[in-house]
Parts: structure tokens; C-alpha cells; sequence
């Protein structure tokens, strides 16, 4: 059990859809909420913020219960902030006016980001003074969580949040927004479809399916495929963690250490030197070499040491294992490959990672 939770009970019934299961979700970093579409995974968030009562509900924040039997605290005491996809702003305000909405109904001397910290973040300078029905679906996305960050909440609840981002904004601001969520203290749930979005924000995953709240997994893990997901073929990646070591304006790369190893990658730019980076790599962009290879154009190349070969049954793949400066990394290749390397555990070999692979991708 996480020292402060929140603890979910629930049995909700809404029309022919009902949502079942417990859950004790640590109020620290980000759980990712994971799920195929109509699962209930945005029933759940709408739940948790108050805004659906069911009578067989109960839930509990830390030590404060929010709904239990008769008792039900509603949303604004609750002090959470819920982010949907289609930003839901109020279209007679501005930008300011919606952001000044939130701000003065913030708890006085709580923590959180002052104005001026959001307008930076988010790249909202030039549109401070515009009617929110004159922006694009990016731009209103980046209003709105910038509105719930005003309200300084307790919870953030984010509902597919960075769906209309630009993939290079994107790129930029999700671990700029972990950074800061980490220094605000604020623990957030976030659904998304997007792995990418999901290893470089979340901590831990909870799966939904079918309307049932399953088994709350770490973020490796269930990056892996072996735990939270139904579906066996679904592709594993990995994360791996890092620090900026400096920027080349010239190629547009970005340094990052990797234990004692070192690689270069676009779209990173924005980020501090000295920060911490976190990569998803897809198993399917990794290739295995057991022998040094010149001659390439793939110039990120990292020495690891096999530790699991497992073969997908009924296919022409196995997914390779690696132990990468003490982190994992996953390889798919064929079976074929793996026979022709005779790679086993123990082998040392070199895994080469495409930079493309890492870049921001179009929308």
C-alpha cells in the first residue's frame, strides 16, 4: 500500500454501463490509465472528480473520503482538475479570462505555478488576448491545461490532454510538464493511447477493459507486455533514462549519457543540460549486432548483455532482452536472426538504435 492513496472501491452503474473494481493508486508522480476505446477509462476520471455519483461508490483521498455510503464530497471541494480532450474552455472568455476563472478559485498560499511559469510552459504569450472559439484544437488543448494548472488542484486528471499537441511542442513539453508536476508536488492521472506519451510521463500504469479496474503495474513492466494487457501481441518497448550532456545547434542534437555510454538525438533541444530525459524505444527499432559494424548510418549504438530470449508463438519473431547500463531494452527480431547470432543469456552484444526512431513523428 503507497503511504498516501487513493483508494478507489467502486461499483458504478450509469444507464447499461457499469465500472467495477479497487484500486489504490499512489499520490505521487503519474499513473497512466490505459484501456481500449469504451472501457471506461474517462468514466473513471469523471468518478474520481465528482462529476457522476454512483451509490456504490467509495473513494478516498489520503486520509479525506470523498464518497462513502451517504456521504459525497462534491467536485469543487474535491479540488481536482480534469483536462478532456476537447478542452471544454469557456468561449466567452480569453485566454486570460479563462485562466483568471481558474486562478481565483485556487486555495490562497497553496503550491503550484505562478502565471508567468504556465505562459512559458505552454507558449501562450501570443495568445493571452484572443477569444479561445479563434484557436486551433492545439492551441485550446494548451489553454486548458493551463487553466486546470491555475486552479492549483490537488489532483490532475488528464483525458487524452495532448491529443492535438504538434508532435514537436509534444516532444518538448511532456518531460518539461513531468519536471514540473514532480517540483509542484502533484500527482496526476493521465489516459492516453500513446505509449510514448506514457513512458516519458507515467510511473505506473492502471489498466481498464470491459468496464473493470485491473491491477495497477509499473510502467517497465507494462511496457514489456507482461502485465496489464489483454492483448499478447501487443508490441513491447522500453524505457530508457538518461542525462543531457549539451546541444549541437549545428546538426540539431542533443547529448544524452546512458550510464557510461553516450547517444545523440533530435528533438530534445529545449531540454536543460544536466536534466534527466527519458526515451520510449519501440523493441521493432532496435537491431542486434554481436560483432562491432562500420559502415552504418545508425551512429547510437549501445553494448548490452542478453538476458532473455522469448519466441512469440505462432509467428516468424522473438523479443531479445538486454541489459543496457543496468536498464532494460528489448529487441524484436526474427527467430530466424536470433538462430543465425546464436544469441543466447550472457551474450554481450551491440544494440543500434536509430535516431529517426527517437525524433518527434508528424501527427
Amino acid at each position: 500500500m503507497p503511504d498516501k492513496a487513493l483508494d478507489l472501491d467502486l461499483a458504478h452503474r450509469r444507464g447499461g454501463f457499469s465500472l467495477t473494481g479497487r484500486a489504490s493508486l499512489p499520490l505521487t508522480g503519474v499513473t497512466g490509465v490505459v484501456g481500449p476505446n469504451g472501457a471506461g477509462k474517462t468514466s473513471l476520471l469523471r468518478v474520481i472528480a465528482g462529476l457522476d455519483r454512483g451509490r456504490g461508490n467509495t473513494i478516498r483521498f489520503d486520509i479525506e473520503t470523498w464518497q462513502a455510503g451517504p456521504l459525497f464530497l462534491p467536485a469543487y471541494r474535491r479540488r481536482t482538475a480534469l483536462v478532456f480532450q476537447d478542452s471544454r474552455l469557456f468561449a466567452h472568455l480569453s485566454v486570460t479570462g479563462n485562466l483568471d476563472y481558474a486562478a481565483q478559485r485556487a486555495v490562497p498560499d497553496t503550491a503550484g505555478p505562478d502565471r508567468a511559469e504556465l505562459i512559458d510552459l505552454l507558449e501562450l504569450a501570443p495568445l493571452m488576448a484572443r477569444r479561445t472559439a479563434d484557436l486551433s484544437g492545439g492551441e485550446r488543448q494548451r489553454v486548458a491545461l493551463a487553466r486546470a494548472l491555475s486552479a492549483r488542484p490537488r489532483l490532475l486528471l488528464l483525458d487524452e490532454a495532448f491529443s492535438a499537441l504538434d508532435a514537436g511542442f509534444r516532444q518538448s513539453l511532456l518531460p518539461a510538464l513531468r519536471d514540473r508536476l514532480a517540483r509542484w508536488r502533484l500527482p496526476a492521472l493521465m489516459i492516453s493511447h500513446d505509449a510514448r506519451e506514457l513512458a516519458i510521463m507515467a510511473d505506473h500504469v492502471l489498466p481498464v477493459e470491459n468496464g473493470q479496474i485491473g491491477t495497477l503495474c509499473g510502467r517497465d513492466a507494462w511496457l514489456a507486455g507482461s502485465e496489464g494487457r489483454s492483448d499478447t501481441a501487443d508490441e513491447p518497448g522500453a524505457v530508457l533514462t538518461g542525462r543531457i550532456t549539451g546541444h549541437d545547434p549545428r546538426f540539431h542534437l542533443t547529448g544524452l549519457s546512458v550510464g557510461a555510454h553516450r547517444i545523440a538525438l533530435p528533438g530534445l533541444t529545449e531540454l536543460a543540460i544536466g536534466g534527466e530525459a527519458r526515451l520510449y524505444v519501440p523493441a521493432r527499432d532496435v537491431t542486434l549486432a554481436v560483432d562491432a559494424v562500420d559502415g552504418l548510418s545508425v551512429q547510437n549504438r549501445l553494448p548490452g548483455t542478453v538476458t532473455t530470449i522469448t519466441d512469440r508463438p505462432d509467428t516468424a519473431w522473438c523479443d531479445v532482452e538486454l541489459d543496457v547500463a543496468s536498464q532494460r531494452l528489448c529487441a524484436r527480431i526474427t527467430r530466424a536472426a536470433a538462430e543465425a547470432l546464436a544469441l543466447k543469456p550472457g551474450d554481450t552484444v551491440i544494440a543500434l538504435i536509430k535516431s529517426a526512431s527517437l525524433a518527434p513523428r508528424p501527427d
